[in-house]
């Protein structure tokens, strides 16, 4: 546990980082010289908030089903449900939809305008299928193959995204979703170790 709890500080230390920098940019960036670079930081800045408000209600979400599970052992499977609907949703909007239909205007404006980028949100929805079936048929034993999965999917798709931020190959607002890719990383960990535990009994 004390592993998760470091894990989750790691986490929230990278959305904060990415919001300050992003804002303080924003607000020392000219309106009058250069109004489109502005505008991307404030696009920035509100994506990598709004993530951040889905990753604190991701773990109030934790905190509430842990609590619940003390009374309801079996509020497991409920608890998997809920978080791994927000994944799905996620996958289909934004990194899936978005990234097909989007302009290329926008796309362009976010940095995001590479063909690799309609690709992935080609992948996403694809990955949304497959992720839907542990949802729908958790007690099937592919079910924890595709959960195992999950975990490495998660967080190669975070270190490799990271990676590219880094070397300036792509910019903040794909690096914005790095945090919930590792959040999600760990939550297929963890719920591949309950379901082989739960295999085994």
């Amino acid at each position: 546990m004390k592993i998760k709890k470091y894990y989750y500080y790691f986490l929230h230390l990278m959305f904060i980082v990415g919001l300050f920098y992003a804002f303080g940019n924003f607000i020392t960036t000219s309106r009058k010289f250069d109004f489109g670079q502005r505008r991307l930081w404030a696009y920035e800045s509100w994506i990598i908030f709004s993530f951040y408000g889905l990753f604190l209600f991701l773990t109030l979400l934790e905190k509430e089903f842990k609590i619940g599970k003390i009374k309801r052992p079996h509020l497991h499977l409920a608890e998997f449900k809920k978080l791994l609907l927000v994944n799905l949703i996620l996958l289909v909007f934004p990194w899936g939809l978005f990234l097909l239909f989007a302009p290329a205007s926008m796309l362009e404006l976010l940095k995001l305008n590479s063909v690799y980028w309609r690709i992935l949100g080609g992948m996403s929805l694809v990955g949304a299928l497959i992720y839907y079936f542990p949802y729908r048929f958790y007690a099937k034993r592919l079910s924890y193959y595709i959960i195992a999965f999950g975990a490495l999917d998660n967080f190669l798709a975070g270190a490799i995204v990271t990676a590219l931020f880094v070397s300036k190959r792509v910019g903040l607002v794909a690096w914005s979703a790095t945090p919930l890719l590792f959040y999600f990383a760990y939550f297929f960990k963890e719920q591949a170790e309950k379901y082989k535990h739960l295999a085994k009994k």
